[in-house]
């Protein structure tokens, strides 16, 4: 019935006290103070439902002062159970102890309820002598080996150990290899319940204390804590063994009664101390601590093997103040109380004992274990033992009693495994264990910032990743992720798979909503260098998932940017997301800032509060890091900025894409919706002003420039107040500002001769900035592999793009797609692609390189492409318009083969190079028909240069640019004419070449149409400055050429030249100069064919002549040239014939009669006499 009195309330028992007291001088009033004192109180009481005590009780305090002073042991026999009762009291308040001007007071008491009784087995008892360093036989060890023991506590400390110990590797751990320190406890049998409870006050003081509770329910038979730890010895000596003061018998007892005293005193010492060097190994010096529970110490026995055991059930608390409690659950709590940050102690204001309370409920247990490595920063936590129910970890940083507005956390875990251990390295953390967790609920609030994560059907094992690269990674999937940052009035969220993350600067507060199901790994790679330009300034996204599902993602920015290209809205939906997904894309955001808090230099239980405190604010940290990667994504741009963005993806299902982003708010154009992608994107020049620099730059010339640039331009009406701003406030380039900011958009040309560097100084920075709103509509995306790459870097100073395109097994849902992206780098672009194979799945490849070479007379766009359509297209239609540069390109291509390699050059040149492999050809040719225009912009019209072609070969290049070879000295008559340089593997391709003079700057518009190229045609300069035409087979079946509108000489200009030929193989043209200029041409090399050839030019007397330019003034007259022209075959004269303003021959009968063998020359004169004739009686007659 006294099973729950006090001991000393007990009406069966046994006391046994031993006390000890330090006296100070006599005082002259005969008065003694005390200095020191303490008192060991022992009860022993019968078990629960019991009423016999023992009748034997051995009690044995044993330690090794006086030889390595390394150990204490508490040794005990029973013949019978019993509960034990301990007390222990030390006053030491008034004497110095170490450093320290006063010593403590220290309570503790002890109840132990079902001590061992009985004793160990003659080899368990060696085995724990020889654990601890002293086998049988150690000259060390005082005393003897005891024969009988029923429980033993020893503490050894290995550091003070000089001695060989034996190698036993078959112990929990192996003397000869010891840690530090070790705590063992060993009995017959489990203690039924201990239950322990100290305060201790540092200089006696009520305010500077801790308070430490530990509650174990079946303490195991063996307890083994070893470790890196250190337990210090109380440095004090109280044992005088000649004192003489006392005669021979009193100072024997004396002597022996101080000498338990101070075993006593010295484990209480370390116990007190051990609470601080066992959670100090997780703080900033690091160490290990190992726990083990187990049945017997040695490996075999008579009775059995040894095996693990576990505590059935621990409570544990410390704490300086009074902690917050959470009964009948299992939990691990830390609380921070602030109001103790400092207290004030003895020798005045001094940090807590305990600056961060614990308590600890938990139980099946039979293994822990923590390692850390603070050099390397690894960190191993281990626990082994039954699966449990749920486990609630939990943080709170409060200012003493005040709880509502405490900042809280807590981690609810369903079901605690029964292995797990964790692995946290410096940027990762590994988690395995025996089974999976159902749910982990995490919560945590610090003022409004409020987090939310619960994690369901985790797996055994996992890996988190930070640092450069942030993620989850798993064997098996996570059922599903749900995570909620925010520190808004209302949090916002969606329903299904999603990302919805809003902002609102103005209020500074965000809101981040994440769901994913089937989760194997999610990753975030960040930039090898943050905001270089090109693939080493892009971050990766990967998704790894078991299954698909669909994916909602809303951007929402309810900021008012003062800046209109910031911000992103928007919506993105997956339906189903693919199961594996890489992004690749620019960012100068590296998730080095996402680095969880670290413990720092604190120690221990106080490092991970720090921690866990600091962890709560860890969400904002991510909301900022999400609004940093998109307020401006895809936002800066410059000539000398490299970009580049992926889309790398795989999934076993096909899927539908839909996306409607918008970034900046000052985009009026809308992308049209498509089965496609439409981007609209404006581009200008912000003024970004530093007012330190600008002392003249107030409120009231600020606020008229802002209203002036709030469109992004400086138009006519603004110029001169814009001028007289900038000029009141010291610019020096401001009038070349102003004119550069017409159109909104500053161009380096613009700026030429400006020093930027001074403009800097004077407190103006330009920034090319991009708003942007994308709509994209993709059904039916592939059920395989999906890489997108797009790469823009400047090669050379010219803009170079390329497009990286594979889709594998894609089976569309339409044939059409469209692509249409207009304003991005001064660029409008439309591709319009017509023939997709909607039946069946094909695997398509696309890589193309664009570059526009802006820095020429006449800009020139080249394409090198090679595709693979997977099916024969029917049409393709792209429009190229360059606003800078002020060019447009179209191309429109008719029955496009499977596969092609082309490479083309569209400017002042014109370069095709097309190879389309045989298997794909269609009767050796590759396309029907192709058009290419470029058309040039100047002087307010529009200058096209255009191309048709049909019946295009399967292989082919074609070439048309001007020859640069020039020598004043020669000929000048073909100096500087259009080559055409053409090969195929056909015979019957037409051609249509069309250019005005302005746009390939040339002189005189020219036309060209041929039917049946052959398989080789060569229109080239000689090297002495003729004219050749050359062909393979039986020449050009048609040809006609036509150049109008070509300024000869001052005075004479020729408004046409006409030649119509026909089945022309070859001819070799030269003119020579003859006496009084007139020119003299020879055609060589003519062996068949037709031709006629006209022409009409315009004459100017008074500018050909100008001594007559007072008669005829700028009067203009009809020319016409008499031509002589005689035919020779050989040397043998064989025809001749006159014409006017032209000429035709018929080389046919020639040729037809020798074979073709025979080649032809026309020499041909114009007769000076015959034309004045012919011209005046135009004039006259008209």
């Amino acid at each position: 019935s006294d099973y729950e009195a006090s001991s000393r309330a007990h009406k069966c028992g046994i006391g046994i006290g031993v006390g000890y007291v330090h006296f100070g001088e006599v005082q002259p009033d005969r008065s003694i103070d005390i200095l020191e004192y303490a008192y060991l109180d022992v009860g022993f009481h019968p078990e629960e439902g019991d009423t016999v005590l023992p009748s034997e009780i051995d009690l044995t305090l044993r330690n090794d002062n006086l030889g390595d002073n390394s150990f204490d042991t508490i040794e005990i026999y029973s013949n019978v159970g019993t509960d034990v009762y301990i007390h222990y009291f030390e006053d030491r308040s008034n004497v110095p102890e170490g450093d320290s001007p006063f010593g403590n007071i220290t309570d503790s008491r002890l109840w132990i309820r079902g001590l061992p009784s009985g004793s160990l087995h003659p080899e368990e008892i060696a085995a724990i002598f020889t654990i601890m360093g002293e086998a049988p036989g150690s000259v060390n060890l005082p005393g003897e080996i005891p024969d009988r023991l029923s429980l033993m506590i020893a503490i050894k400390n290995f550091s003070a150990d000089n001695s060989n110990n034996v190698d036993d590797p078959t112990l929990p751990l192996n003397p000869a290899q010891p840690p530090n320190t070790l705590l063992l406890i060993a009995g017959t049998s489990s203690i039924k319940e201990f239950n322990y409870a100290s305060t201790f006050k540092r200089g006696g003081y009520e305010g500077d204390s801790s308070s430490m509770l530990v509650e174990i329910e079946n303490v195991p038979r063996v307890i083994v804590i070893q470790g890196s730890f250190l337990l210090s010895s109380t440095g004090v000596s109280r044992v005088n063994f000649d004192n003489p003061n006392l005669n021979t018998i009193a100072q024997f007892f004396d002597n022996a009664l101080l000498t338990v005293v101070e075993i006593v005193l010295d484990i209480g010492t370390i116990l007190n101390g051990l609470p601080n060097a066992v959670v100090g190994t997780a703080g900033s010096t690091g160490g290990v601590i190992d726990i083990k529970c187990f049945n017997q110490v040695k490996q075999t026995l008579p009775s059995g093997e040894r095996t693990s055991m576990e505590i059935d059930h621990m409570r544990f608390a410390l704490a300086s103040s009074p902690q917050p409690w959470l009964p009948g659950t299992d939990h691990i709590l830390l609380s921070e109380d602030t109001d103790i940050a400092v207290v004030n102690g003895r020798i005045g204001p001094v940090d807590p004992l305990v600056p961060v309370a614990m308590s600890m409920s938990i139980g099946g247990i039979s293994h822990v274990r923590h390692d850390f490595d603070p050099i390397n920063e690894v960190r191993n936590m281990q626990l082994d033992g039954s699966a449990g129910g749920p486990l609630l970890i939990g943080h709170l940083k409060h200012d003493a009693d005040d709880l509502s507005n405490a900042i809280k956390q807590s981690a609810l875990v369903s079901n605690r495994p029964a292995q797990f251990n964790i692995l946290q390295q410096a940027e990762s953390l590994e988690y395995r264990a025996s089974e999976p967790i159902g749910t982990i609920t995490y919560g945590g609030q610090s003022g409004e910032q409020r987090n939310a994560i619960r994690l369901s059907g985790l797996p055994a094992e996992f890996t988190l990743v930070l640092g450069d690269t942030v993620g989850y990674v798993a064997d098996g999937p996570m059922e599903s992720i749900q995570v909620q940052m925010t520190n808004a009035t209302t949090p916002l969220t969606m329903d299904g798979d999603h990302m919805r993350f809003w902002v609102n600067e103005d209020t500074a507060e965000a809101s981040l909503s994440l769901k994913l199901s089937d989760i194997t790994a999610m990753e975030r790679l960040s930039p090898l260098i943050p905001g270089a330009t090109g693939p080493e300034g892009n971050s990766e996204v990967r998704l790894v998932r078991s299954s698909s599902s669909p994916f909602s993602v809303s951007f929402e920015d309810a900021s008012s940017y003062a800046n209109p290209f910031l911000g992103l809205n928007g919506q993105v939906h997956f339906d189903p997301l693919p199961a594996n997904i890489s992004l690749v894309l620019p960012s100068d955001v590296d998730s080095e800032g996402l680095a969880l808090p670290t413990f720092g230099e604190e120690e221990g239980i106080e490092g991970l509060s720090f921690f866990l405190g600091d962890l709560v604010d860890f969400g904002s940290v991510v909301n900022d890091f999400v609004h940093a990667l998109t307020v401006n994504v895809g936002g800066d741009i410059g000539e000398s900025e490299n970009m580049s963005l992926g889309l790398d993806l795989f999934t076993g299902e096909a899927f539908n894409m839909t996306v409607d982003l918008r970034k900046g708010s000052n985009v009026e154009a809308e992308p049209d919706w498509m089965h496609g992608i439409g981007v609209e994107a404006l581009e200008q020049t912000r003024i970004e002003t530093n007012l330190s620099r600008m002392p003249t730059f107030t409120a009231t010339s600020r606020g008229p420039m802002e209203d002036i640039l709030r469109d992004g331009r400086i138009d006519a009406s603004e110029r001169v107040q814009a001028l007289t701003i900038f000029q009141a406030i010291n610019i020096t380039a401001a009038e070349a500002l102003v004119d550069a900011f017409e159109d909104g958009r500053v161009l380096q040309d613009e700026l030429q001769g400006v020093n930027m560097t001074l403009l800097e100084e004077e407190g103006i920075t330009l920034r090319d900035m991009r708003a942007w709103h994308l709509r994209a509509w993709l059904p039916s995306l592939p059920a395989g592999q999906i890489e997108i790459v797009y790469d823009f870097r400047m090669l050379a100073g010219v803009p170079t793009y390329e497009v990286d395109l594979i889709m594998s097994q894609w089976q569309p849902m339409y044939p059409q797609i469209t692509v249409v992206a207009n304003g991005l780098d001064g660029q409008d672009v439309e591709l319009f692609i017509d023939g997709f194979d909607t039946e069946q799945p094909r695997n398509v490849q696309v890589n193309a390189l664009f570059s526009t070479q802006e820095n020429l007379t006449v800009p020139r766009v080249s394409v090198d492409m090679f595709y693979d359509a997977g099916v024969r297209l029917k049409s393709a239609h792209a429009i190229f318009i360059d606003h800078n540069a002020l060019t447009r390109v179209e191309a429109l291509v008719v029955g496009i083969p499977q596969s092609t390699d082309l490479a083309a050059v569209v400017g002042d040149v014109l370069v095709l190079d097309l190879d389309v492999p045989e298997l794909y050809r269609d009767n050796g040719h590759s396309s029907d028909s192709l058009m290419i225009q470029q058309s040039r912009y100047v002087d307010g019209f529009w200058y096209p240069s255009t191309a048709f072609m049909r019946d295009l070969p399967g292989e082919m290049y074609l070439a048309t640019e001007p020859d640069n070879r020039f020598d004043i000295r020669k000929q000048t008559a073909f100096q500087g004419m259009r080559t055409l340089d053409y090969s195929s593997n056909t015979d019957d391709m037409d051609l249509y070449l069309e250019a005005k003079g302005r746009a390939i700057e040339a002189k005189g518009d020219v036309l060209m149409l041929a039917e049946d190229l052959p398989t080789r045609f060569v229109l080239e300069l000689t090297d002495d400055f003729g004219m050749r035409v050359e062909s393979s087979g039986s020449g050009v079946k048609k040809v006609y050429v036509r150049q109008t509108d070509v300024p000869a000489t001052p005075g004479v200009t020729i408004e046409r030249v006409e030649v119509v030929g026909q089945n022309l193989k070859g001819a070799t043209i030269h003119i020579y100069s003859g006496p009084g200029e007139y020119p003299l041409i020879v055609i060589d090399d003519i062996t068949d064919g037709r031709l006629v050839a006209t022409a009409q030019a315009f004459v100017q007397p008074g500018l050909v002549e100008p001594w007559l330019y007072p008669i005829f003034g700028e009067f203009e007259v009809e020319g016409r040239a008499v031509l002589l022209d005689a035919q020779f075959t050989g040397i043998i004269p064989t025809a001749s014939s006159v014409g006017v303003n032209g000429i035709v021959t018929d080389l046919s009968l020639v040729g037809t009669l020798t074979g073709e063998f025979v080649e032809t020359r026309h020499v041909m004169v114009v007769d000076p006499i015959s034309s004045g004739i012919a011209s005046g009686l135009a004039m006259i007659f008209g």
